[in-house]
């Protein structure tokens, strides 16, 4: 499973160095609005040393991370869904992601441009919602017109889809972002399919100077705001220092990127509710991302299709025994092997082997 995360922000706000220190990968970074016109995208590995800590075990020749895709869009400013700056259509590039990251300034620099000449954290992020918001409206408006047009087939389904569309259309008339809707389970199963921003799950991430990383008074403000809106909020020093000497700043980089990496996963796993099993042999470890709820039939399927095919049970080995017992071999002398059939609810760090026959 690839996670996609949208990083989202005004213009100047530091995005595409956000970006460049989670992937390590070189973009245009200059001190003017809509610097970044193209998305920038790049995919990395999810960091995660259970890996490497089985694979040490079984000797295995290959390894596979889970993976996550950062697509850093173009700055929004205000009437952005009205075409102003570079339009909607940035935010395209974004709407089959599964979570955004939304940068926000929270330093004082003279020589970098704000949009609005002075930095107020809330009202940046208030903006940035409120663009969501006039996006997520007339892609409703559109989907509600089309589905009135197919309505003459009489379609169960469609009704409800044109039920739930009104019903989301009302609360972004209101002002309301989606994703603070209590809907029904048949509803947001509805509504996911339509790919609303405001439906996403946000994580802001607080861009803040190597000066104001204590008693940062816009970094308090957003603290506040993300809590009073339940949003979970990283702080982060994006810009390195110039003063350092150059391996001095690679060292750091290394060590930031892995941190700024490690920090937005763990919260992306947690707003999407993600976990991780593993399969492991000689010849690979894998790492296989996971929503929680997840039924061993699942699994199954996710690993092969021919697993859930002929599924008979699965083995089940937990990481923490795998490690003390130095393998399979030990954690069956110890009596720390299981075997569970397909209703099974897999758990994180589980180590799964199933048993099938076609």
């Amino acid at each position: 499973m690839q996670i996609d995360c949208g990083i989202i922000g005004l213009p100047n706000v530091g995005k595409s160095t956000v970006f460049s220190v989670l992937t390590n990968a070189p973009v245009k970074i200059s001190n003017f609005p809509f610097c970044t016109i193209h998305p920038n995208i790049s995919v990395v590995r999810i960091p995660d040393p259970r890996v490497y800590q089985l694979a040490g075990i079984v000797a295995s020749r290959e390894t596979v991370h889970g993976k996550i895709k950062f697509v850093d869009i173009a700055g929004l400013i205000k009437g952005a869904a009205q075409g102003i700056g570079l339009g909607s259509k940035i935010l395209n590039h974004i709407q089959t992601t599964k979570v955004l990251c939304h940068v926000v300034r929270c330093f004082d620099d003279n020589q970098t441009v704000h949009v609005f000449n002075n930095i107020d954290p809330c009202r940046d992020a208030d903006i940035v919602n409120t663009e969501l918001i006039l996006f997520d409206i007339s892609q409703c408006e559109k989907s509600i017109c089309s589905l009135q047009k197919k309505h003459k087939l009489i379609n169960e389904n469609i009704e409800q889809q044109l039920f739930v569309l009104k019903k989301c259309l009302d609360y972004l008339y209101d002002g309301v972002l989606l994703r603070k809707v209590h809907f029904s389970n048949i509803e947001r199963t509805n509504i996911e399919k339509f790919n609303f921003l405001t439906n996403k799950p946000i994580i802001y991430f607080a861009n803040i100077d190597e000066k104001s990383v204590t008693n940062n008074t816009y970094l308090n403000k957003l603290h506040a705001f993300a809590f009073n809106n339940s949003i979970p909020l990283i702080s982060c020093c994006a810009m390195l220092s110039s003063s350092k000497n150059r391996d001095d700043r690679f060292k750091t980089a290394m060590k930031q990127q892995k941190d700024i990496l490690c920090d937005i996963v763990s919260v992306i796993f947690s707003v999407l509710n993600l976990r991780t099993f593993f399969t492991i042999n000689s010849h690979m470890t894998r790492a296989w991302i996971y929503v929680v709820g997840m039924t061993a039939l699942e699994a199954a399927k996710k690993v092969h299709s021919d697993f859930k095919k002929g599924f008979i049970r699965v083995q089940i080995i937990k990481f923490d025994d795998f490690i003390f017992y130095r393998g399979e071999l030990g954690a069956k002398k110890a009596g720390k092997i299981c075997y569970a059939g397909k209703d099974y609810c897999v758990k994180d760090g589980d180590i799964l082997k199933f048993l099938f026959q076609i």
